[in-house]
């Protein structure tokens, strides 16, 4: 990698892979439940899929859809069509059939690769993607006949292997011509205000970002990440994030990724692959908080009981000691050695992330709470900003973490602060521009480079960023305060596991008001647990306890708010928000415009209610 300060000699992803094939083949590279690849293995495999490609007609720069959950074929067809000179694309499971439409015809697909459960949604929009020409599915059933129009993957694999030897020379003329210009990937954006934009990403972006994060891993640990290590893939990899962190790196760094199919089995995953480095967004550090909290106040053992309680205390207090960089209290330092023995390492142990160093959290704010409770039981999370566009921008220091920010830049980035609050950057890992939109690229890069995040953002005397919120969701209140909708709801989302998404509305209002929709994970397990009957998402909006429970959660939310900030009127909707459904992105943002157009008449009658309860507010 050479010493800080050089830069590293430019490389293609592909040429990662190769070199672990070289140096590494007996290293596990995949575990996919029982199945495992080693290094050299991974690599034959991936040429077999290009070879595939060759045969359909792939040409150089055509795109490869793929239509797959978190597993080793995902990944291997990601690079098999690299190596076929070709650009992948993934898409998110959870997306309507009208989007995937719109992704696919965008991006022109010439071939498809999928899960057996998502063919029937390809057969019926087949014929509305005019540039898809080949369809290849994952798991069909070997009983049944295979679909008209159809390849079965392992046949259509199995064949291109045999072939290597004879014809291995192909996939090699295509791979040599990959440069590391060239894109690497189209990732698409959320579409949280309009139809999701492809970004282009390359090689060249991609390998500086993860030279950086080696080379600061490596002064945090005194050497380099070392061979082998584990890490899991279970977020959507149609989102760069999990892309970079599980895929991109296990090839730079040969590390062993255990993938998670579904990402409900992710709990019974981790104590078996126990990661050195996870991925998590807030939520699921949010769940896992949550849970802890809940196990503890309704344990039925006292002892059991006051021993956790004790145990929270103490982690949160050494948790903002150590983020606030401030003096641990005495008390904190003489019980710390106590709990940890009794309870902190078992816990980690539980949780599967005992041996974990690098416990990374991104894609949304976090709250500080979670940071200090994290920090305290000794897994301190790393936190990532970044956008789809940029790559990583800011990363928390693995040294010294800071309490409400998102890091510093890294090396060579450049980021400052607009006139109007907006956070600016330019660097290596910026996107050359948008797939089909010259237009959007100009808005979004500036003349002179500066890539304009949308974002709203300050910088402190030593260079660490807060992010306030989105420029275009700032709401402006009737009476004058400006509001960041994002704050306010997660401050109200967090207070329970009940709760999967609120959205905040007040846009020329004397006051906010919210719609709250049940967690479509969370919901019936909540329900279950406390013995309460309901069969369905309706019936558990309309339960007291529900009610009651998502109440307090308001309050409670209300409680860490300014007076401005705060929910007057609050509806609890009686069915649950999905991208699927249209209400969030595939990355479980709020689509606000579509939110406020659905429910129109109902967040009228919360503010009109509010101003009858408050008419001299």
């Amino acid at each position: 990698m050479g010493s800080r300060g050089q830069r590293p000699v430019q490389e293609t992803i592909l040429d990662a892979v190769d070199r672990n094939a070289l140096e590494h083949p007996g290293v596990t590279a995949t575990v996919d439940g029982a199945n495992l690849l080693n290094w050299s293995q991974y690599r034959q495999r991936a040429r077999a899929i290009a070879l595939g490609l060759l045969d359909l007609g792939v040409g150089r720069g055509e795109v490869v859809g793929l239509h797959l959950c978190n597993r080793a074929e995902h990944v291997l067809s990601d690079v098999g069509a690299l190596m076929a000179g070709a650009t992948p694309a993934s898409f998110y499971l959870q997306v309507s059939d009208e989007l995937l439409v719109y992704l696919a015809t965008d991006c022109a697909v010439t071939v498809v690769i999928v899960d057996a459960d998502q063919l029937p949604r390809w057969q019926a929009i087949r014929g509305r993607v005019p540039s898809l020409r080949h369809v290849v599915a994952l798991d069909l059933c070997p009983d049944e006949p295979t679909p008209q129009g159809v390849l079965r993957f392992e046949h259509w694999v199995e064949d291109a292997e045999h072939s290597l030897t004879e014809r291995g020379a192909e996939v090699d003329a295509t791979r040599e011509k990959v440069q590391p210009d060239d894109v690497l990937t189209i990732a698409y954006t959320s579409g949280t205000t309009g139809p999701p934009k492809g970004t282009l990403i390359t090689h060249a972006g991609t390998r500086w970002m993860l030279d950086e994060l080696s080379l600061q891993a490596a002064e945090y640990l005194g050497g380099m990440i070392p061979v082998g290590w584990t890490t899991v893939s279970y977020l959507p990899l149609a989102h760069m994030g999990e892309r970079i962190f599980s895929h991109y790196l296990a090839l730079i760094r040969t590390l062993t990724v255990t993938y998670v199919r579904d990402p409900l089995e992710l709990r019974a995953v981790l104590p078996v692959a126990r990661p050195y480095l996870f991925l998590g967004m807030p939520r699921v550090w949010e769940r896992i908080h949550q849970g802890i909290h809940t196990r503890v106040a309704e344990s039925r053992n006292p002892a059991r009981r006051a021993l956790g309680a004790v145990a929270l205390s103490v982690a949160r207090s050494a948790g903002q000691a150590a983020l606030d960089r401030t003096e641990t209290p005495a008390h904190t330092r003489a019980l710390y050695p106590l709990m940890e023995r009794l309870v902190f390492q078992r816990l980690r142990a539980a949780l599967g992330l005992d041996r974990t160093l690098f416990a990374v959290t991104g894609v949304a704010p976090i709250s500080t709470e979670v940071s200090m409770f994290f920090a305290g039981i000794g897994i301190p999370l790393i936190e990532v900003y970044g956008m789809t566009e940029s790559g990583r921008i800011t990363m928390s220091p693995f040294d010294a973490p800071r309490l409400g920010t998102v890091g510093r830049p890294g090396r060579d980035v450049a980021l400052r602060i607009a006139e109007d609050g907006e956070i600016l950057v330019k660097g290596p890992g910026v996107t050359p521009g948008y797939l089909n939109r010259p237009e959007a690229t100009a808005e979004a890069i500036d003349a002179d480079g500066w890539l304009h995040t949308g974002d709203l953002g300050s910088l402190d005397a030593d260079g660490y960023l807060r992010v306030i919120g989105r420029k275009k969701e700032i709401i402006v209140l009737s009476i004058g305060p400006s509001i960041s909708p994002a704050n306010v709801e997660k401050a109200v989302a967090d207070q329970s596991e009940l709760i999967g998404s609120v959205f905040v509305h007040g846009e020329g209002r004397p006051a906010l008001v919210a719609l709250v929709a049940l967690d479509p994970m969370g919901w019936r397990p909540w329900c279950e647990a406390r013995g309460l009957a309901v069969g369905s998402v309706a019936e558990a909006a309309s339960h007291e306890q529900v009610r009651s429970e998502v109440e307090r959660s308001v309050a409670a939310g209300n409680a860490v708010l300014s007076r401005f900030e705060q929910v007057r009127g609050w509806m609890l909707v009686d069915e649950l928000w999905t991208s699927m459904a249209g209400e969030l992105t595939p990355t479980l943002k709020l689509k606000r415009s579509v939110l406020a157009e659905r429910y129109g008449h109902e967040i009228e009658a919360l503010h009109e209610a509010q101003l009858a309860d408050s008419p001299l507010f």
